[in-house]
């Protein structure tokens, strides 16, 4: 398997086997989860939508995506840490990305980076 089919099955895998975990919905309860995977065009995503009462309720819980060749966690308001189940899938620390960090304090963590754009971006 290629590299960018395995990143595309584990993010799949391991975004369902979440997903499942939390199903423990009511069928009358208004607020309901989705999950959209998309591997044509490698977003992966996990949100709580519906209504509260009169609030509209619109929460994304977690969400990936692949861009050249690196996987993005742009999302995780999860207690799961997908950067942790990811590496222990072998997916290394520079293929990795937190997409939630401020460019400018990515070089802090231990994950990548994506200088080349994080440049233009901090100036």
């Amino acid at each position: 398997m290629d590299k960018l089919t395995y990143y595309r099955h584990t993010i799949q895998t391991l975004l369902s086997d979440y997903y499942n975990l939390n199903q423990h919905q009511n069928q009358e309860n208004p607020i309901c989860d989705r999950l959209a995977l998309d591997p044509e065009r490698d977003q992966y995503l996990w949100l709580r939508t519906g209504w509260d009462g009169k609030k509209r309720v619109q929460h994304i819980i977690l969400y990936l995506q692949i861009q050249n060749g690196k996987i993005w966690i742009e999302e995780d308001s999860t207690n799961f840490c997908i950067a942790d189940d990811l590496l222990n899938a072998d997916i290394p620390k520079q293929d990795i990305i937190l997409g939630f960090q401020h460019p400018s304090k990515r070089h802090l963590t231990e994950f990548a980076t994506n200088s080349e754009n994080e440049i233009l971006l901090i100036r």
